[in-house]
């Protein structure tokens, strides 16, 4: 019997015919994927919009049935059954960024209710929860041409200010709520 001669799988030719149509392959699909058109990053959201479409999404999906025993409407009551105003509409609508902003406001409301109660010895309703007009006045005389940094300097301030006369005031409503 004669011994066969064995021969390799692939000769020569086919590898480099192989190895040709690999590289023209790989070159194609680079010039393929280069030439994709990137997409644009998403645009910056504007942020009013977006806050009035929040808005009228709540608005649509307010299913609550509204509480008729209520004297007005946004207006809670306290747990001793006094009319707490509601925070004015400008303030409470304010994009974080500038909610130091509304905090100066809610400072001053509560310094100026708190000083009410230590001059009268008293802690009836009307002197508890007045009206917001008297702090929203102030707000505009303090923060009037103010920066950032003005606004973030007296929000401190005005902070600090409104704890040195809380204790008082409250002693003063608990006092006046057990005679």
């Amino acid at each position: 019997m004669a011994t066969k001669e064995k021969r390799p799988m692939f000769d020569r030719n086919s590898m480099l015919r192989g190895a040709a149509a690999a590289a023209v392959g790989m070159i194609a699909g680079a010039v393929v994927m280069t030439s994709v058109v990137r997409a644009d990053p998403p645009p910056v959201p504007d942020l009013g919009k977006m806050a009035e479409a929040v808005q009228a999404e709540r608005d649509v999906l307010d299913f609550k049935v509204p509480d008729l025993s209520e004297p007005q409407a946004g207006a809670k009551m306290s747990r001793h059954g006094c009319v707490m105003p509601a925070l004015p509409q400008w303030a409470d609508d304010l994009p974080p960024a500038e909610a130091r902003r509304s905090l100066i406001l809610q400072h001053l409301y509560n310094i100026g209710r708190q000083q009410a109660i230590i001059e009268t010895n008293s802690c009836a309703c009307e002197v508890e929860f007045p009206s917001w007009d008297e702090a929203e006045r102030q707000y505009q005389e303090l923060t009037d041409g103010k920066d950032r940094d003005g606004i973030f300097g007296l929000s401190a301030q005005l902070g600090r200010e409104a704890g040195k006369t809380l204790k008082e005031a409250l002693d003063i409503c608990k006092a006046w709520r057990e005679r």
